[in-house]
């Protein structure tokens, strides 16, 4: 029934189309007819414009709502991926008998590893900077913290090599001594513009997240063994932002009870993602708030020694003090950007 009346009204509206008005000789009936014929002919110039406002407002509401999206959605995840790594370095140690996981990031690279080693920071300057993160300074391991940390399962931490270069096949070849690549080499590691040059490089599968990784792991890697006197990195902001308001100064400016940190790179090369072990995780987290060629993965710190208002003494247990992401924020910083109250994205 619907359908039969709404194909007459079409075969009606079809043939009132092709009257001309003009040939009507009332007059009212002339004008109504053309009111109608204006009807037809759809929206006015007015009409248009009204319409367009409201679509271009709808338009500008939605796009005020959905900016930074992605960015805050990441930055939500990345407080998941931190609350996992507290809890999967706590959960390690105790599965595994109070044994903290081993063969983390240093941060750090070391020359003549094999010989008389020496070490000294990843920098670049600026936009060039490999690691996302400031907050961190050199510090040379005790005797006692050397040793409590050993006694605790963190028994090597891994190192950019300068002294590596190889080539497709893994195989070392000589460093260049300049910078650019070595003569056959893919990877090369020897100061900071090679490492850099070799992540963005496409001749090789390094990536940032992979350059504390040995050779066979496409990275600059070395393992070396805690003891005393290797140098290692540690917090270097403030200590409230780690422990609280109730812990004051930072590593350069102690005062009584402020913390030394170990800060060390939550990498693929540590014992936590070793799933064979009791406690092992499988996935390795990436911190996506940084260049495609600058260090992407989460940060541990670890209390190793504590200020007693004279000089610092080393703790007899070590303990995890909290995880910051690869810029060096907070949880309760990374949950900032993600409400929006902290534009750092």
């Amino acid at each position: 029934m619907f359908n039969s009346l709404m194909s007459k009204r079409a075969a009606l509206m079809a043939k009132f189309s092709k009257v001309n008005v003009n040939d009507i000789q009332d007059a009212e009936l002339r004008e109504k007819a053309k009111a109608l014929k204006g009807k037809q002919g759809g929206f006015t110039l007015l009409e248009l414009l009204v319409v367009v406002a409201i679509l271009a407002a709808i338009a500008g509401t939605a796009t005020i709502a959905l900016q930074d999206t992605d960015a805050r959605a990441a930055a939500a995840a990345h407080v998941a991926m931190m609350d996992e790594m507290n809890k999967g370095i706590r959960t390690y140690r105790v599965l595994q008998k109070n044994q903290f996981p081993t063969g983390f990031d240093s941060l750090r690279a070391v020359d003549d590893p094999s010989g008389s080693p020496t070490y000294g920071a990843i920098d670049n300057a600026g936009d060039d900077a490999i690691l996302a993160i400031e907050d961190i300074a050199a510090h040379t391991l005790t005797a006692a913290e050397a040793s409590a940390l050993g006694q605790l399962g963190i028994k090597s931490l891994m190192y950019v090599n300068r002294d590596l270069a190889y080539d497709k096949d893994g195989t070392a070849v000589a460093v260049s001594g300049a910078d650019g690549f070595a003569t056959g080499a893919v990877v090369e590691c020897e100061n900071d513009n090679d490492l850099r040059d070799s992540i963005a490089s496409k001749g090789n599968a390094m990536v940032a997240g992979n350059m504390f990784m040995n050779t066979e792991g496409n990275g600059c890697g070395i393992s070396v063994p805690v003891a005393t006197g290797i140098e290692v990195s540690v917090w270097s902001g403030s200590a409230s932002r780690i422990l609280g308001t109730g812990v004051s100064g930072t590593h350069a400016a102690p005062v009584s009870g402020t913390p030394r940190l170990l800060a060390v790179g939550i990498g693929p090369s540590a014992s936590l993602f070793d799933a064979s072990k009791l406690g092992g995780m499988t996935t390795v987290p990436a911190y996506r708030h940084v260049s495609g060629e600058q260090y992407n993965r989460f940060i541990a710190l670890f209390k190793i020694a504590e200020h007693d208002g004279t000089a610092f003494e080393a703790l007899d247990h070590p303990q995890l003090a909290g995880i910051v992401d690869g810029a060096g924020d907070t949880k309760e910083e990374e949950l900032g950007e993600w409400d929006g109250t902290r534009n750092t994205i």
